[in-house]
């Protein structure tokens, strides 16, 4: 038995769209995500259907960083993990073999630079970690602190490698 697939629609050859075709197609997607937009926010109901896409926020913050740079090269591991760092919870002097995105979102968390200045992440902030960048991180406050990290790392590396104390002593100035 052979089956054959035919098209309703015409054959053509296709040319540069023209401006207002563009302006039209531009303002199609933006009515699209502004829907979508009022979906998610309303909790992805319309007349009490699920919306087929629900985003669960985890965590979200905000960073104040006005150029951020990560790269990553070839088969890369993303991992994803909810840190939870009870009060004098420390990671140890480390360095990651990627960039890390986290998001701190609740207590504060105390990032130890190799230089020895401490930069305090309050809930709701976001910061980013750069490849073979030393540090530490602990919880430094009387309460529980969360924290989503996104780790991306070369595959089966390990998204946390510990290091020696590189011994540095911060001076006024040097608090980056």
């Amino acid at each position: 038995m052979t089956t054959m697939l035919t098209s309703r629609w015409p054959c053509r050859t296709f040319q540069k769209p023209s401006k207002r075709r563009t302006l039209i197609k531009v303002g199609a997607i933006a009515s699209a995500a502004g829907l979508a937009a009022a979906l998610i926010g309303s909790g992805g109901k319309a007349h009490g259907q699920v919306s087929p896409l629900q985003i669960i926020q985890l965590a979200q913050g905000l960073s104040l960083d006005r150029h951020v740079e990560m790269e990553a090269r070839g088969p890369n591991d993303v991992l994803q993990a909810l840190l939870v760092f009870q009060p004098g919870g420390d990671t140890g002097w480390h360095i990651h073999p990627g960039p890390v995105v986290v998001v701190v979102k609740s207590g504060a968390l105390t990032e130890q630079k190799s230089n020895g200045c401490l930069v305090v992440h309050p809930a709701g902030s976001v910061f980013f970690e750069q490849k073979d960048e030393v540090h530490r991180a602990f919880n430094q406050t009387g309460v529980v602190s969360e924290v989503y990290a996104t780790f991306i790392s070369p595959t089966g590396a390990q998204p946390l490698i510990p290091v020696p104390d590189p011994g540095g002593n911060c001076r006024h100035g040097d608090n980056r």
